[in-house]
């Protein structure tokens, strides 16, 4: 665990969400869930340090797009000077509840995956609802939304995804589920 990662936890323990980082092997879980034969535009959101990001640019094609949204200021700040040299990704520090508005300024209409450890379990219900509904705006019938979770809480969000995966992963701290949604059929 970085120094970085401990102080965050520290100052705002419920936004970080987790106490330790994501394992290698959740990360490595995560991102071969990710289709890269062909250049995509992939968000992730609460990044954090980028230990999911270090392995999603580490499998991403010249022409494909990462789009990192953090909410901690730190951490942005963090992100963008490691990731400073790599062209395909853009860090910007903003909320989750505009990614669809983020998506457009951008240029796109859509993403093709969306890469996301945030605690929706501790995040208040209303502001929950909102990025969840802003995530299935943000999709077309051939995206996905990619989440760990320690609950299977989004499941029960079936008029906005479709389970399309689930893995478990044990070596994490907690032990944790690997999420795989498509976008709910209109």
């Amino acid at each position: 665990m970085s120094l970085l990662f401990f102080k965050r936890v520290l100052a705002n323990p419920l936004r970080v969400g987790y106490v330790v980082p994501s394992s290698p092997f959740l990360t490595r879980q995560t991102a071969k869930r990710i289709d890269f034969s062909r250049p995509r535009v992939v968000v992730e959101l609460g990044p954090g340090e980028g230990c999911h990001t270090r392995q999603i640019v580490k499998r991403m094609n010249k022409d494909s797009r990462l789009i990192l949204i953090e909410l901690d200021e730190e951490f942005a700040a963090h992100l963008r000077k490691s990731f400073a040299h790599d062209a395909r990704v853009t860090v910007l520090h903003t909320d989750a509840q505009h990614l669809p508005q983020t998506l457009a300024e951008l240029g796109h209409t859509h993403c093709d995956y969306i890469i996301s450890g945030l605690p929706f379990l501790v995040i208040e219900e209303e502001i929950r609802n909102k990025i969840l509904r802003n995530i299935a705006e943000s999709m077309n019938s051939e995206s996905r939304f990619i989440t760990y979770q320690v609950t299977d809480q989004l499941c029960d969000h079936d008029h906005l995804f479709e389970l399309a995966g689930r893995e478990y992963c044990p070596l994490n701290l907690p032990p944790i589920n690997v999420f795989e949604f498509r976008k709910a059929a209109a």
